[in-house]
């Protein structure tokens, strides 16, 4: 089986959400197959920042990676920007 890239936006609920907490939380929550090869916070509008994540997984479907991220506190939305085979 091969490797996926995956890149992935993480929305917080509110701008006083702390980004480099949020990322410390994602990156502890991610499962033992998933590897965090970067992430950078990203102004969006507002003051509202963006958390993206770039993950290198198995190929296999991203919903259990997405439905433990979307579980933090503070997370309100998760979408895959890009999904490739890598």
């Amino acid at each position: 089986m091969g490797k996926v890239g995956l890149r992935i936006r993480v929305m917080p609920s509110g701008i006083e959400v702390d980004m480099e907490k949020l990322k410390e939380e994602i990156t502890k929550t991610l499962p033992d197959y998933a590897q965090l090869v970067n992430a950078e916070i990203k102004p969006v509008a507002f003051g509202l920042k963006a958390l993206i994540l770039q993950i290198i997984m198995p190929d296999q479907s991203p919903d259990e990676l997405i439905e433990k991220i979307k579980s933090i506190e503070n997370v309100e939305n998760v979408e895959v920007e890009d999904l490739s085979l890598i």
